[in-house]
């Protein structure tokens, strides 16, 4: 078996076996997705942040409102493998005495009592971190991950921890040990993973954001899927420490939300690094601006080539006509060319991320092999690379990153389809490596990367990704705010 191959099998794995996991036929649930659902569940993070400030909401109203949801709806879409539903009690009775004590306006707590939702591979203390594997399936951290622990610092509730792919290892979120979670806008279909249970929580207004974790796309990918809005921020700026993470080259903490100024907010009360960059004059504006300045000036690159491809002719519909509304509104909308072909991922991506999973889960497999889906230990059937081919590997992602940076320096952000098909069935088939195919390059390049709703292909959500220089994050939202308020 190749690596391209194994890799193809843990992308893709329920494609091969057909399996029929779900009947259902029933597309979206109760108040989405033409209407959200009236009241506390429908607001956004800021707006809901904004009505705690104003004292219109306390913590506790917020919590039970969204505990009720997640009762009613989590037992058919299976966005959540845990509800904490004492421990968000609890905390929002603290935040609400806090709040009346007054400590609520601090800057410092621009999250207080706002309920969210992490990623199952994120440490969470005292709660059950399974990283959606049998291995993991009775670990209790004693301590939160960095982001984890910030959010909670910002006044944050904790709902629960959402499901995902086996360890992260995966675009679909079909777990053989925690189940399939559904699309909330069409529950036969995939959510997209790894970071599917956050999508669907987020889309489903279960929580009012999410964690998420993006070694080649987990991210994006659900968000496309899912119709939410989703982050990775450029690599490192914040912390995975605490983080089940397999591959450490690739591995990007980040969020799924439901409108840009969320993930503002996000980026606010977790960055550990530089988010400024050396943004352009149009990008400065945007910065500077927001939605106020709009995208007149704007340069915004399309990559045809490889990104363009392979693309669904409805999906390929929805982004031209969401590029072509930029244009209308006075952005500098022009095709470029980037470092990115059919061969690239092969070189940059592969060897590395084979050599970095079987690191990471070697001495696991060799002790207990049962805890793995067959679909998982493929990788480890996978030929491993040699230190030369390794040392090559890691010489050409650090020329493309190079390649891919100065190609941004001509343009002020790049605009492509986050994903070229909609989300498939569960049954299937399901084209693992064709759904990651236009989110891994931005991971080996290091930039950050979102995907945000730019319209529908046969009424399933169609995602369009907007890219920007390394560290050039706050530039890139406030960019996308732009651009969402046009398209979205």
């Amino acid at each position: 078996m190749t690596r391209r191959e194994a890799l193809a099998l843990a992308l893709g794995p329920w494609a091969l076996r057909g399996v029929n996991l779900v009947q259902a036929t029933a597309q979206g649930f109760a108040g989405a997705p033409q209407g959200r659902s009236p009241g506390i569940t429908s607001l956004s993070l800021t707006g809901l942040a904004l009505r705690i400030r104003q004292r219109d909401l306390s913590p506790t109203e917020v919590v039970e409102a969204y505990l009720e949801r997640i009762e009613r709806l989590n037992p058919d879409l299976n966005a959540y493998v845990t509800v904490t539903a004492d421990n968000a009690r609890a905390r929002a009775r603290e935040l609400t005495a806090e709040f009346a004590r007054g400590r609520g306006d601090s800057g410092a707590r621009a999250l207080l009592g706002v309920p969210l939702a992490h990623k199952d591979l994120f440490d969470t203390a005292g709660v059950r971190t399974t990283g959606g594997s049998k291995l993991y399936a009775d670990r209790i951290p004693s301590r939160d991950a960095e982001v984890v622990a910030r959010l909670h610092a910002a006044g944050a509730v904790t709902l629960g921890k959402t499901n995902t792919h086996e360890l992260g290892g995966g675009v679909t979120t079909i777990n053989p040990f925690y189940g399939t979670t559904r699309n909330p806008r069409d529950r036969a279909r995939v959510p997209g993973g790894s970071s599917g249970g956050s999508a669907t929580a987020v889309a489903a207004e279960l929580a009012a954001a999410a964690t998420g974790s993006d070694t080649g796309g987990s991210i994006r990918i659900p968000a496309a899927f899912c119709g939410c809005v989703g982050f990775k921020p450029s690599f490192g700026i914040i912390g995975t420490a605490g983080l089940l993470g397999a591959c450490p080259t690739f591995d990007h903490a980040g969020f799924l939300a439901r409108t840009i100024g969320d993930l503002e907010v996000l980026l606010d009360t977790t960055l550990v690094g530089d988010a400024t960059g050396r943004p352009t004059n149009s990008a400065s504006r945007a910065a500077e601006g927001g939605t106020r300045t709009g995208v007149r000036g704007l340069r915004v690159g399309v990559p045809r080539r490889y990104f363009f491809d392979e693309l669904d002719a409805e999906v390929a519909q929805a982004v031209e006509a969401a590029l072509s509304r930029l244009r209308t509104e006075g952005a500098d909308v022009r095709d470029v060319e980037v470092p990115v072909d059919d061969t690239t991922m092969a070189r940059v991506f592969d060897p590395i991320v084979v050599s970095e999973i079987r690191a990471t889960y070697q001495e696991a497999w060799r002790t207990s092999p049962d805890a793995f889906s067959p679909e998982f230990a493929a990788i480890f059937a996978a030929p491993l690379p040699s230190t030369e081919e390794l040392a090559a590997a890691h010489r050409a992602r650090r020329q493309f990153e190079s390649e891919m940076a100065a190609a941004l320096r001509t343009v002020d952000v790049l605009s492509m389809p986050a994903v070229p098909v909609t989300a498939p069935r569960i049954e299937g088939p399901i084209d693992g490596a064709r759904i990651l195919r236009n989110a891994w390059p931005f991971n080996a390049a290091r930039t950050p990367a979102l995907s945000l709703p730019c319209g529908e292909a046969a009424a399933l959500p169609v995602g369009l990704q907007i890219v920007g220089p390394f560290r050039g994050d706050r530039a890139l939202l406030r960019a996308a705010a732009a651009i969402h308020a046009i398209v979205g």
